[in-house]
C-alpha cells in the first residue's frame, strides 16, 4: 500500500472482535437452551447485541486498515464496543475484551514513520553551497590552482569541491 497503515492495531482489533463475536454467539447459545425451559427472558436481547457489538468491532478494524486517516475515530469505535461487550457478549471470553481495547489504543497512538527527504546531487543549474545564486564556477582551483570541472564544481587534479 502507498499509506502507513496500524497494522498492529489492525490485527489485534480483528481478532478481538472475532472472540467477541464467538462470545455472543455462546450468549446466543445459552440463551436459546435456557428459554427451551421457559427462561429465555432472562438474558432478553442480550445476545444479538453481542453479535452486533462483535460485527462491529470487526467492521472497524477493517475500516481502519482501509482507511488509516481515520484512525482516531476507528480507535476510540473499538474502545468503546470493546467495554460494550462486557455485558453483551461476555467481554468475548475477556480475551476479546483485551485485544480490541489494547487494538483500539494502538489505533489512536499510531504515528506513521518519518521518512527522511533524500539527499543526492545538486540538479543542473543549483548552486553549491556557499556559492551565490548564478555565479559561475572559478576557472582554477583555489587550492591546487588545477582545472575545474564547471558542472560538477570539482577540481579536476584534486577533486576538491570549489
Amino acid at each position: 500500500m502507498s499509506h502507513h497503515v496500524p497494522t498492529t492495531g489492525f490485527v489485534l482489533s480483528l481478532i478481538g472482535g472475532i472472540f467477541v463475536l464467538l462470545g455472543g454467539l455462546a450468549l446466543a447459545y445459552v440463551e436459546t437452551i435456557l428459554s427451551a425451559f421457559g427462561f429465555g427472558f432472562i438474558l432478553g436481547g442480550l445476545a444479538i447485541v453481542g453479535l452486533l457489538v462483535g460485527v462491529l468491532i470487526i467492521v472497524f478494524a477493517i475500516l481502519l486498515y482501509v482507511m488509516p486517516q481515520m484512525k482516531v475515530a476507528w480507535g476510540a469505535l473499538i474502545i468503546v464496543l470493546s467495554i460494550v461487550s462486557w455485558p453483551f457478549a461476555l467481554g468475548g471470553f475477556f480475551v476479546g475484551f483485551l485485544l480490541a481495547l489494547i487494538g483500539g489504543i494502538l489505533a489512536i497512538v499510531y504515528k506513521p514513520p518519518v521518512v527522511a527527504p533524500m539527499m543526492g546531487q545538486p540538479m543542473m543549474g543549483q548552486p553549491m553551497m556557499g556559492q551565490p545564486m548564478g555565479a559561475p564556477p572559478p576557472a582554477a582551483c583555489p587550492a591546487c590552482g588545477g582545472q575545474v570541472n564547471p558542472q560538477t564544481r570539482t577540481c579536476m587534479s584534486c577533486g576538491r569541491m570549489v
